[in-house]
């Protein structure tokens, strides 16, 4: 017996326009992957303009010109992409470059204001030690020294080329600037006789040199004189005007305290009271030790030196204790008059208050009006009936 196995049935034939199951239409040639392109065009017919577009701004028309080619054609999103990683990274690295400049600006504007700090300070050094010690400046080595020892290498130079004569004119040796020393030593006269016995025709030449280095020598000598006075000067004068800053400063603070003390009565001892007396002494001797004692002196011993940072230490925290505690007085002062005005009102309210040394309490003024009278009548002597029933 043979099996019959039914046929399936015919599928209809699909559309000619309709899309194949499974496949994937190719993009039309405008679309080209960009999202935004516009729908392809249905057989002949091309999509309808909006009647009321609005006309292009400038900057539109830029960027549609950007996102073009020269065909007019759009360009492809990747190339896009592309264009931008390329700008992107130029813009980096001349963020970069920018970046680098202006730290290498700020490094040479800190070393330009280092060097200037630092030509400022040299100024000032060389303006100390030009009263200190002159000849070790360099204005003394510029002005002074300087040309002498030109002078020196000059003479030094032209010796080399003359000859010392003996006793009969005959060259004896080489002439040496130890020549001209010796006769930079002798008097005017004595070294003329020597310079021609022992130059001869030269004589002149040598004796130049001479002058030379003696003028130049004694240049040194008026300077280095005339720095130490304008030191010795300003030695005084920095005395004098220290002097007088000490005065003017011990004076005003003298003032000052003075004044200060005669404000405020915690700055005045109290008549018979010792203790408040005591303490005052105390602390106006701490105050006047603590500013008068140096903890960076260093003649003092570990010991002392503990004991004056302990006095600086004490006058630091009581002068930041002083306005609180001022703030504090002033508060119990506002207090204490509350209280003792309110006790006044509480005594001219017609309350007695008993003496409680000797016991008497007598009961202030009862709050039944009826008790009251009788304690009026009573305090007026005023018989009181029995009671009644």
């Amino acid at each position: 017996m043979s099996t019959v196995v039914p046929s399936e049935p015919e599928k209809p034939a699909p559309a000619p326009d309709a899309p194949r199951p499974g496949a994937i239409d190719a993009p039309a040639e405008h679309d080209d992957l960009d999202p935004d392109a516009p729908p392809a065009p249905v057989g002949d017919k091309a999509p309808d303009k909006p009647a009321d577009e609005p006309p292009m701004s400038e900057a539109d028309k830029a960027l549609a010109a950007q996102l073009s080619g020269k065909d007019g054609k759009k360009i492809s999103p990747w190339k896009l992409v592309k264009d931008f990683k390329e700008r992107y990274g130029a813009a980096e690295k001349e963020i970069l470059d920018l970046k680098t400049r202006l730290t290498a600006a700020a490094d040479a504007e800190k070393a330009a204001e280092r060097a200037k700090s630092i030509e400022k300070r040299n100024a000032e050094l060389e303006e100390e030690i030009r009263y200190v010690n002159y000849a070790k400046s360099q204005e003394f080595a510029d002005q002074f020294l300087k040309p002498y020892e030109e002078a020196w290498a000059a003479a030094a130079s032209e010796l080399a080329e003359l000859d010392v004569l003996a006793e009969d004119g005959s060259p004896a040796r080489k002439a040496t600037p130890q020549d001209l020393l010796a006769l930079a030593n002798m008097p005017l006269g004595e070294a003329r006789k020597q310079a021609t016995a022992m130059f001869g025709d030269s004589a002149e030449d040598v004796m130049a040199h001479r002058r030379k280095v003696q003028e130049l020598s004694r240049a040194q000598t008026k300077a280095l004189d005339d720095a130490r006075k304008a030191g010795a000067e300003r030695t005084e004068k920095a005395i004098a005007a220290q002097q007088s800053a000490i005065k003017e400063v011990t004076d005003m603070f003298q003032k000052l305290n003075t004044e200060i003390a005669a404000r405020n009565d915690f700055l005045k001892p109290k008549e018979g009271d010792e203790e408040w007396n005591s303490k005052l002494t105390a602390a106006q001797k701490l105050a006047d030790e603590a500013f008068s004692e140096n903890a960076t002196d260093p003649s003092l011993t570990p010991e002392q030196r503990a004991v004056v940072v302990k006095k600086h230490v004490a006058m630091r925290n009581r002068a930041i204790a002083y306005s609180p505690l001022k703030l504090e007085v002033s508060r119990l002062r506002s207090q204490l008059a509350a209280a003792q005005k309110e006790l006044a009102q509480f005594k001219d309210s017609g309350a007695i208050i008993g003496d409680a040394q000797n016991g008497d309490r007598t009961p202030v003024t009862p709050a039944n009006p009826m008790d009251a009278a009788k304690q009026r009548l009573a305090k007026a002597g005023v018989p009181m009936p029995g009671r009644y029933l």
